[in-house]
């Protein structure tokens, strides 16, 4: 079986992208704490290369991660667009990416492209430090939306930023051939998740009713607008 390493962008002195008051490097250490813990809990070997808000060199970040065979390296994007996106090597056959965007689209998230990046005027070179400064760790960078792109106030809710980071986590049991399940207060449940939407609205202030009534009575909720 692979030895994972989670990777929390950024970090420390280096806050990412910042929009509207929210800093990537703080979601990116979510993600990364988050995939860690699950990934142990179903038994698959996993570090991470921090787990507070603590600066990282380029030198110390891929020093670590170049010990271990696989790693994920949690972003958030940020220039207006929308949807996660997946960067391999490369030297990378994407397949793992293709898992990746499998699981994201399954669950409903919309995935905006998988690709690679040259560095400028050498064809043979990774363009990011985290292809290519990490020895044969296998890296796959993802950066989980836009920060401020269309699907910005869903990223605000982290039942919904969480729900990303379990699809990745699903990707990584396919990679290693484990089997997949979801433990919530020490129960079991089936890896099929079933969304229910409980009314639709012309009126803004009637669908922030909804999702206040939702709300208290335990459910999460959350506005998502249609343009049609």
């Amino acid at each position: 079986m692979s030895r994972w390493i989670q990777d929390a962008g950024h970090g420390g002195s280096d806050p990412g992208a910042v929009c509207y008051g929210q800093a990537e490097k703080d979601w990116a250490l979510e993600a990364a704490l988050y995939v860690n813990k699950r990934l142990k809990e179903l038994r698959i070997s996993s570090s991470i290369t921090r787990n507070t808000d603590v600066s990282l060199s380029r030198q110390e970040r891929t020093s670590k991660v170049k010990k271990y065979d696989k790693c994920i390296s949690h972003h958030f994007n940020a220039g207006g667009g929308a949807g996660t996106e997946f960067i391999h090597s490369i030297y990378a056959n994407g397949r793992f990416e293709k898992l990746l965007s499998n699981e994201f689209d399954k669950a409903g998230y919309r995935v905006r492209r998988t690709y690679t990046r040259r560095y400028p005027n050498q064809k043979d070179r990774d363009y990011y430090y985290m292809h290519r400064e990490t020895g044969s760790c296998r890296t796959t960078i993802v950066e989980y939306d836009f920060l401020d792109g269309a699907n910005r106030q869903k990223l605000k809710n982290k039942d919904y930023r969480v729900g990303m980071y379990e699809c990745v986590v699903k990707a990584i049991c396919r990679e290693e051939g484990v089997t997949y399940n979801l433990r919530k207060n020490g129960i079991s449940h089936s890896e099929s998740l079933y969304r229910v939407i409980a009314g639709s609205f012309k009126n803004m202030d009637n669908a922030k009713k909804r999702v206040k009534e939702l709300k208290g009575a335990g459910f999460t909720a959350f506005i998502e607008r249609n343009e049609s």
